[in-house]
């Protein structure tokens, strides 16, 4: 290995322009919303289905079947 092997690497010069990126495909972007909605959707069904209360049983006192409290200890 020679000692001048670092003046081989191609010189980038310090004030390069940024080259702006393009946007996202009309594609991808639906891809990304369309996604977004659906786990929005789905989590909000889960959420509601697993908080949902029988309206019959909605006027009965709820019971009270915590045996691991600590103030019965």
């Amino acid at each position: 290995m020679s000692a001048d092997s670092s003046e081989s690497a191609p010189a980038v010069p310090a004030t390069s322009p940024a080259v702006p990126q393009p946007p996202v495909s009309e594609r991808t972007a639906f891809a990304v919303l369309g996604s977004m909605l659906f786990l929005i959707l789905a989590l909000t069904f889960l959420l509601i289905r697993s908080t949902w209360v029988d309206p019959a049983s909605a006027t009965s006192a709820p019971t009270a079947v915590d045996g691991g409290s600590l103030a019965q200890r």
